[in-house]
């Protein structure tokens, strides 16, 4: 991992998710690529603003570049010991998600980290967030970070799987970041719909992973529940891990369209640190 990309827009779940990627540019010994996206207003009328109005949106892009170097100045003072020779800032213009992700793409990050808020909007809910747009389209993993979630070291480490597509790829990336992380404990588990049928049954895949895998590197649970994200939900209320994994895939447009997205739920709204990775297929 070389370069970490911090997207921020000043708020405190921002300042949040910054410590973390501090901490994770420390241990990788990375370049961390600080970055704040300007959108500026919107006019609803057909008419051309006036120059007052023009001068109005360069001074407001002129503040947040100042908020940009405020940030950096405070992450330098709280993290004294860090070599701040590789931190660098990034002011974009224009709508957040497209531009963190052209950036993500132009750097060739090796992941980027993110804040979200602990108890979304509904509005938010229903229209998604700039985190979430990135979750669903970045090419490289994502880190999200709740702006409560207390972070004790990643110990205790969940893979919330749906055993499709190349699952064993993302098993042996979880097994290699248990060795550079030093999780103590790795584990899948699946929730399976109980009234859902299933064409590979979910039993047999398991006991197939678990062949693959020593139980000390990860553990298995397969779950029957009614519902997958209430199933998930308090599964991860009693478990208490540290850190939840998802493995994203593509998906066709009427997937999309028609069906409850565990990733989106869990963006939008884990008291826990996720991480998300790409699947292939």
């Amino acid at each position: 991992m070389k370069t970490i990309l911090l997207p921020t827009d000043f708020s405190k779940n921002a300042q949040h998710a910054a410590a973390f990627a501090v901490s994770l540019s420390e241990l990788f010994d990375a370049h961390l690529v600080l970055v704040h996206a300007y959108a500026p207003p919107v006019s609803t009328t057909p008419f051309v603003l006036p120059l007052p109005q023009q001068g109005l949106m360069e001074e407001a892009f002129l503040e947040a570049q100042d908020a940009l170097e405020s940030f950096k100045t405070a992450l330098e003072t709280a993290y004294p010991h860090k070599p701040w020779q590789q931190l660098e800032t990034q002011m974009l213009f224009g709508n957040a998600s497209d531009n963190i992700l052209a950036l993500a793409q132009n750097l060739q990050a090796d992941c980027i980290v993110m804040g979200t808020v602990s108890h979304p909007s509904l509005l938010c809910k229903v229209f998604g967030s700039t985190t979430l747009s990135v979750v669903q389209k970045a090419d490289c993993p994502v880190w999200v970070v709740p702006q409560k979630a207390e972070i004790h070291g990643l110990k205790r480490v969940l893979y919330a799987s749906d055993l499709a597509g190349d699952e064993m790829n993302c098993l042996h990336t979880l097994v290699e970041m248990k060795s550079l992380l030093q999780f103590d404990k790795a584990r899948l588990v699946h929730v399976h719909e109980t009234n859902e049928p299933e064409i590979f049954p979910s039993d047999e895949i398991i006991e197939m992973l678990e062949e693959s895998f020593d139980k000390e590197q990860i553990t298995f649970r397969n779950l029957h529940r009614d519902d997958t994200i209430a199933g998930l939900e308090t599964y991860i209320r009693h478990q208490k891990p540290d850190l939840v994994v998802l493995a994203k895939r593509p998906k066709g447009i009427l997937e999309r369209l028609f069906h409850t997205s565990v990733l989106k739920h869990l963006t939008l709204s884990s008291q826990v640190p996720l991480l998300v990775l790409q699947k292939k297929y």
